[in-house]
């Protein structure tokens, strides 16, 4: 049953939270995860974390980051969403 009363914020909010936590299980994994600011959109920092198969990353609103996250002292290798999604489908194959 669909939740009628949820909207594009909540989802957004729950998109937030879900990448906040592979973040947390991809460092307990001893990969690489951080926050890495933009110079673009300050108030939005991407969360970024080093895959097996590759970089990802997502901007965050500020207001809604949980905890201490490490500053990511590595740079965006320059992928593209399709390359992210791409990238998250053979990690999750792959796990």
């Amino acid at each position: 049953m669909t939740d009628q009363s949820s909207t594009l914020n909540d989802a957004y909010f729950d998109r937030n939270q879900a990448v906040m936590a592979l973040g947390r299980l991809a460092m307990k994994l001893g990969y690489k995860a951080g926050l890495k600011e933009d110079p673009n959109e300050p108030d939005w920092p991407v969360l970024m974390v080093d895959l097996p198969t590759g970089q990802v990353g997502w901007h965050l609103p500020k207001e809604e980051i949980l905890g201490e996250w490490p500053k990511y002292d590595g740079e965006w290798d320059g992928h593209s969403l399709e390359e992210k999604r791409r990238r998250l489908k053979e990690f999750i194959e792959q796990t």
